[in-house]
């Protein structure tokens, strides 16, 4: 927040200045709206906020039917892969198809080995 000072005969008045720029919260991957996949489960280049990965995608699909299906069951399902190839994405996006009561929550492979070390 901006300050505005204002003198007035050795005396200092400070007064708080409103930003007229809405605040609002935004994190990565708030474009995704699931995996983008058609009726047949194929998926195609470019759909609900993602772009390629089309054999992950319908690997996703996939997990997604199991779990829906109630032939796979757990608490939680761990991505594994080099940096940067879309493995937050792709959990997003599973969570997405799975419905409104699904959490999101990401972790990172370090926190998952220290929870059961201890």
């Amino acid at each position: 927040r901006l300050g505005r000072c204002c003198l007035f005969s050795n005396t200092m008045k400070i007064e708080e200045v409103k930003s007229t720029t809405k605040t609002s919260r935004v994190s990565a991957h708030t474009h995704i709206k699931g995996l983008g996949l058609d009726d047949s489960g194929y998926a195609s280049p470019i759909g609900a906020g993602l772009v390629g990965q089309e054999k992950a995608r319908e690997a996703c699909g996939i997990v997604v039917d199991l779990i829906q299906s109630r032939k796979m069951a757990g608490r939680a399902l761990l991505l594994a892969g080099a940096p940067g190839t879309g493995k937050t994405a792709l959990a997003l996006s599973i969570a997405q198809e799975l419905g409104p009561k699904v959490p999101f929550c990401p972790m990172v492979g370090s926190e998952v080995f220290s929870s059961e070390v201890k």
